[in-house]
Formats: structure tokens, sequence, C-alpha cells
């Protein structure tokens, strides 16, 4: 592990019991320079939190830093006119990198979704990180019905809401 990582994990855990909640993993990005609403925050901690303490060890912690990497250099590598912003093509394009990789109807869902400006058809990388944090637990969650990863399920509806729930 990274030691920088560990020191940065240390530096905000402040119980000292070696986990990290939504409110010192917050502080932590604030120090990174990323602001996440609480609620943002939360559903970052139940995407790699393995034990559903809805708090982070240190190795879920790395792990939550790779995947906000990997958002952010795919977002950055992706804005072309360095805006700050990535409009519906870039982002598709950022999204296929990190791996996903989603039909046009898919990806507009998705994408309007997460636009707060209500299709003004560009987001800020703060978006991004909620869209990939979707896309995340959306893939998690469908793996966990697909063991033979055919990429097809069937569902009852208790399943559907099951599923539905664990998305960020």
């Amino acid at each position: 592990m990274d030691p920088n990582l560990a020191a940065w994990f240390k530096a905000v855990d402040t119980s000292g019991e070696g986990l990290v909640d939504a409110k010192e993993v917050q502080k932590a990005l604030e120090m990174g320079g990323l602001k996440f609403s609480l609620t943002d925050v939360d559903s970052m901690i139940r995407a790699f939190d393995n034990t559903g303490k809805r708090s982070l060890n240190v190795e879920e912690f790395a792990r939550l830093h790779g995947f906000l990497m990997s958002c952010n250099n795919s977002f950055y590598s992706f804005d072309a006119d360095r805006s700050g912003h990535l409009n519906s093509t870039e982002a598709q394009q950022a999204l296929a990198q990190a791996g996903f990789r989603l039909d046009k109807p898919a990806f507009d869902a998705i994408f309007n979704k997460h636009d707060p400006n209500n299709r003004a058809s560009n987001i800020e990388l703060t978006e991004f990180v909620r869209l990939c944090l979707s896309l995340q637990t959306a893939a998690r969650a469908f793996a966990a019905f697909d063991p033979q990863r055919t990429g097809k399920v069937t569902l009852s509806f208790d399943q559907f809401v099951y599923a539905a729930s664990h998305l960020a």
C-alpha cells in the first residue's frame, strides 16, 4: 500500500480504530480537493464497504481512492476543451475508458439522470464521479444475479427491489 495513502487514512481516522465513517471520508476528500455531500460519501462507502458497517478500513479506503483516481483520470483525459465539463460525447468516451460500455438509450438515461442542469448536456467532475458510482454499484448488483456472466438476468420483483436498494 502507498505509504502516503495510509498516512492520509490515519490522519482522518479520528477514533484510531482503523475504520473511517462518512464524515471522515468527506474530510479526506475535501483534503484532496473534492467536495461531496454526506449523502454522496455514504453512497461511496456503501459501494466499497465489504462488511456492511458503513465504514471503510484502510484497504477499502484504498480501493475507493483508486476508483476516484480512475474517474478523475478518465474525466480529464476526455475534457478536450479543458472546460471542466464533459459533453455527452466526451462522457460516453470517458465511461468506455473506465470500463462502462453502454448502448445509446442506457447512456442517455444515466447521463440525463446525472446532468443537474436538466439536459444542458454537460457534467462536471463530481457529477461524473456520481455517474461512475451509479454504474459501479449497478454492475456489482447485476453480477450478484449473473453468476455465469452471461450478461442477462431474470429477476422477480423482490429481487429487483433488493438490487435497486444497493444502487448509488
